[in-house]
């Protein structure tokens, strides 16, 4: 398992900015490009958060970290999503959701 790991984190490492976001598959995890592909990692989703460049990706509940690069609005309703690239909707925990606006005013300086 371990070579695994290693494996998968050079994919992350290597590939990082083509990632839209990463969905846990039990002790899977699938990755989503920008290109339209995806590819289902033989590692859990936590173990692959450590790999990830924290100034980029940020998890939004416990199935979905994604990529802000690829961020095209969030919504704040009875019901809280980000909408990314390609029509792609992910709900947003409740418990994350001040977080990850406070994340993005750091990040682009939004007040």
């Amino acid at each position: 398992m371990e070579s695994t790991t290693v494996e998968n984190q050079k994919i992350i490492d290597n590939n990082h900015k083509e990632i839209i976001f990463l969905e846990s598959a039990g002790s899977f995890t699938r990755k989503y490009c920008c290109n339209g592909s995806d590819l289902l990692l033989a590692d859990e989703l936590s173990r692959l958060e450590d790999a990830l460049p924290n100034e980029k990706f940020f998890k939004i509940n416990h199935l979905n970290i994604i990529n802000v690069d690829y961020l095209k609005k969030i919504k704040g309703k009875a019901v809280k999503n980000v909408l990314l690239q390609g029509g792609i909707e992910l709900k947003i925990s409740d418990q994350k959701y001040n977080d990850l606006l406070m994340f993005l005013k750091s990040k682009y300086e939004i007040w």
